[in-house]
Parts: C-alpha cells; sequence; structure tokens
C-alpha cells in the first residue's frame, strides 16, 4: 500500500481534494495498482512555525499573499 505524506502550509479542502485526486491517479497509474489502496496524508504546517534563511515565513509574506 503506498503512502504519501504531503508537508505544505495549509491549503483549503478543495486544493487538498484535488490535489489527493491527482496524486492517486498518477500512483495507481505507474504502479499498476488500484487507486483504493493509495493513501495520502497532509501535514499542515503553519507559516509562523517555518522559517527560510533564518526568518520565519510569516515575516516574509507581503500583506497580498
Amino acid at each position: 500500500m503506498p503512502t504519501i505524506h504531503v508537508y505544505a502550509f495549509e491549503r483549503s479542502l478543495d486544493k487538498r481534494r484535488n490535489l489527493t485526486k491527482e496524486i492517486t491517479e498518477v500512483v495507481s497509474r505507474n504502479y499498476n495498482i488500484d487507486p483504493n489502496i493509495v493513501t495520502v496524508y497532509f501535514f499542515d504546517t503553519p507559516k509562523d512555525k517555518t522559517a527560510h534563511g533564518g526568518v520565519l515565513v510569516s515575516d516574509e509574506e507581503s500583506p497580498t499573499n
């Protein structure tokens, strides 16, 4: 059973649904397996708990992001 872990900043439910569908399709097609055995886990990461180059991502964001 393939298990996919997605670590990313939180996205809308619709975006997670779409990504889940696409990941499942690609994995099941490439592995030639039933899509029902592909598992996708989402791990939402808050932007104030992630840093790049010593700066929190939440501090890098412009007001329009």
